[in-house]
């Protein structure tokens, strides 16, 4: 007859019980870590001053980007790199470009630090319905706007304020980094 109360099995329970411990005690800590932006520098700027954006779209096709050009007026203290993904948000003006977001979207929020540019992507972004291409498309031409209107080295990517391991398909985890 076999013994239950074996030392092996005392091990067991006892490795058993200790999992079901962490379990508990990691269901009981919040969600994730919330990344509060740092409050926006506003420049002492009392004119306002023209600025030319480069703004990256989808081609007609969808396998690449349209650069466009594209002139603005930025009022006192309007942050250049903010304008820039509202231009995006609102769409082309050249022939052959496709917008990256669908009308009425909003841009994500766009703050620095350091080197890097952070992009906190809305919840909404999830629901757009974008196939792997289209996601591709929407991130890097977002990171290609960033990196064209900030200076920054790279671009890393939040979804609603968290870090995010995917918006659906691709990975946010790594920073997007500028050509060398």
């Amino acid at each position: 007859m076999k013994r239950y109360l074996s030392g092996w099995n005392l091990a067991g329970a006892l490795v058993f019980l200790l999992g079901l411990g962490g379990l508990w005690y990691g269901s009981r800590l919040p969600p994730g870590r919330v990344i509060h932006p740092p409050a926006p520098v506003v420049a002492p700027e009392a004119e306002p001053r023209e600025a030319d954006l480069a703004l990256y779209f989808a081609n007609a096709d969808a396998t690449g980007f349209v650069l466009e050009r594209r002139k603005v007026r930025l009022g006192p203290g309007e942050d250049r790199l903010a304008r820039a993904l509202a231009e995006l948000a609102r769409g082309p003006e050249i022939a052959g470009a496709r917008a990256l977001l669908p009308k009425g979207a909003p841009p994500p929020r766009a703050f620095r630090a350091g080197g890097t540019v952070f992009l906190d992507l809305p919840g909404a972004y999830r629901a757009l319905g974008y196939g792997v291409r289209g996601e591709s498309l929407l991130l890097y031409g977002l990171a290609n706007t960033a990196l064209a209107n900030s200076g920054a080295e790279e671009v890393r990517f939040l979804l609603d304020g968290r870090p995010a391991m995917a918006l659906i398909h691709l990975s946010l985890a790594d920073p997007i980094r500028r050509a060398r």
